[in-house]
């Protein structure tokens, strides 16, 4: 009986260590801002030009109030005229806050890049341009 007690305490703290570790685990990889707190979204650059077959970059950074990066955040960005140009669909921020996004050029006409995070948005314009 002694020995089922022992076996049953150690599954316990077994159990609970391993609940433990999955909760810090999980609270370090996943940097989810208080519902109430805000998001800074930084867009760079603000207006882009490309032609039929470009790829250019997008950067995003984002902060909180206090100006401080939020690591591990997932960014989608959309593109209101794909015809136009198109977008990386989403990224995840770095270490520093930043994440970067491709746009591709397809067709002449003007549209804007929708960058979203947690219910916040942030925009930018691309306009075709032919060579």
């Amino acid at each position: 009986m002694n020995k089922l007690r022992q076996r049953l305490f150690k599954q316990k703290v077994l159990f609970l260590s391993l609940a433990c570790l999955c909760i810090i685990l999980t609270n370090s990889c996943t940097q989810l801002p208080r519902y109430s707190e805000e998001l800074n979204i930084i867009v760079s650059p603000h207006k882009l030009s490309v032609h039929s077959g470009s790829e250019d970059t997008v950067f995003v950074s984002l902060l909180n109030r206090q100006g401080e990066p939020l690591t591990g955040m997932k960014i989608e960005a959309t593109s209101t005229s794909p015809t136009v140009a198109t977008v990386t669909p989403e990224a995840l921020t770095d270490t520093a806050g930043k994440a970067t996004f491709a746009v591709k050029g397809i067709s002449p006409g003007t549209t804007r890049i929708i960058i979203s995070v947690n219910g916040y948005k942030a925009d930018m314009e691309v306009v075709f341009v032919e060579h």
